[in-house]
């Protein structure tokens, strides 16, 4: 993307950005606007590009985002994190050897300005002195976990993944030492509920199991590492995402409306979708106008299969048959005025002869035709 398309649009606080700005994270100086550079924020260590603001005498730089926000407070006079006030400085008032956040335990400078202890010569992160640094969660609370800036804090034994969700740890991330249990923020601030109810894909309560485990969905039919919920009475495993599967759709691979079943029963079954076998013992989608056509649950939730329409208690379109049963030898098309009548005396019309309805040639196979008119004979 070139500069000219990127500075034609622009957030209205971006567009207005004053082009001078005095900061209480660097005070003393005047923070001027610049554009065109690649850059990493001093006061919160994201790499950015295009617009900040920098300082012509320090190696300070702030973004847009962090300029606009309220500063941090110059002195915390009863931090949470520590006994002792905690005052906001850059990196260069530091000294000796302390280089180690004390809550998240993070090596190296991702960021120039921090709080510092002056009487024990401890640093803190912004961002770690203003989120708890130890927090109980509702699927870990044997243990509180640690509240860490960055993946790398973490041990290296432990897992890159949200035990929760599945989502790759960024920064920040809440871990347990003890059980090596790592969450990332969303699942912290937004945890999984420990028990649900399904009306569609099982009839009793399903309670979370938020460990590393291996499973079969039997909801889906696919595997799991991470965090089933389990029904006691019925050794059911389920996805935490397969939980709430539409219990009837319409998908764009078949004619009919198709349900959700929990098991289609023993036989050989072929995937409508991805033409690969069902295992019949699994929940998947089955048509009840089609006996033998049936969907792994995952392919008929596709977003490019399904049209992401719940279907359960809508009443079905009537499919309307294309003719009606005259007597044995005559049908009424909804494509001709009249009644046609069969001919299956095996007479050889003309070449030219086409089926009104299919327009290939009508050789010595049956035929409807119309005793009223001239109309062209039909194949039907």
């Amino acid at each position: 993307m070139s500069w000219d398309v990127v500075v034609k649009c622009s957030h209205k606080e971006c567009g207005e950005a004053l082009p001078e700005i005095n900061h209480s994270s660097h005070p003393g100086h005047l923070l001027k606007l610049f554009s065109r550079e690649t850059y990493s924020c001093s006061l919160c260590g994201e790499s950015r590009f295009l617009f900040g603001y920098s300082c012509s005498i320090c190696n300070f730089k702030l973004d847009l985002d962090c300029a606009r926000r309220a500063a941090p407070l110059p002195i915390l006079s009863k931090p949470s994190v520590h006994e002792h006030p905690l005052e906001l400085c850059p990196s260069s008032k530091f000294v000796g050897d302390a280089i180690d956040c004390k809550v998240c335990g993070y090596l190296g400078f991702y960021c120039t300005v921090k709080y510092m202890c002056v009487q024990c010569n401890l640093f803190f992160h912004i961002e770690c002195v203003t989120f708890f640094p130890e927090a109980y969660h509702t699927s870990h609370p044997k243990h509180s976990l640690k509240y860490l800036l960055c993946e790398a804090a973490a041990p290296s034994y432990a897992d890159k993944k949200c035990i929760l969700c599945g989502n790759e740890l960024g920064k920040p991330i809440h871990h347990c030492d003890v059980c090596n249990f790592s969450i990332c923020t969303r699942c912290m601030r937004n945890p999984p509920p420990l028990g649900v109810v399904s009306l569609t894909t099982h009839d009793h309560q399903l309670h979370l199991v938020p460990r590393h485990i291996e499973f079969t969905c039997d909801a889906c039919g696919t595997t799991g590492e991470r965090s089933p919920y389990f029904c006691l009475q019925c050794n059911f495993m389920i996805h935490r995402e397969c939980i709430g599967l539409p219990r009837v759709i319409n998908i764009n691979r078949h004619n009919h409306r198709i349900s959700y079943t929990p098991s289609l029963g023993q036989g050989k079954w072929k995937c409508g979708v991805c033409r690969k076998e069902v295992n019949g013992f699994y929940g998947a989608y089955t048509c009840a106008k089609c006996p033998t056509f049936a969907v792994h649950a995952r392919c008929a939730t596709r977003n490019d299969v399904w049209d992401m329409v719940e279907r359960e208690g809508t009443p079905e379109e009537e499919e309307v048959a294309p003719y009606e049963v005259i007597d044995d030898t005559t049908i009424k098309h909804f494509s001709h005025d009249h009644n046609l009548r069969i001919n299956k005396d095996g007479e050889i019309l003309q070449e030219s002869i086409l089926c009104g309805a299919c327009a290939f040639q009508i050789c010595s196979e049956p035929f409807y035709s119309c005793e009223q008119c001239s109309s062209e004979p039909s194949c039907l």
